[in-house]
């Protein structure tokens, strides 16, 4: 019998100390959430991870809107 294996993309908003962070991590972890932001929050839509980095992160981090393709 041979398995198959499937992999869904989700789609992580974050900012860029968060992204340095991961990194670091060698693409491997995201880091531990932040007192203000603690919940980890991926989604499933692109175009709704680019609203929520454009909409939300873009004010509250150094005007950048970054989100990351993860595959899960």
């Amino acid at each position: 019998m041979t398995s198959r294996q499937t992999t869904t993309t989700l789609w992580r908003p974050t900012g860029p100390k968060e992204l340095d962070l991961v990194r670091e991590s060698n693409w491997r972890a995201w880091p531990p959430r932040l007192p203000e932001q603690p919940i980890f929050y991926p989604v499933m839509n692109e175009d709704y991870a680019i609203r929520i980095a454009r909409d939300w992160n873009v004010k509250h981090v150094r005007h950048e809107a970054l989100h990351n393709r993860v595959g899960v």
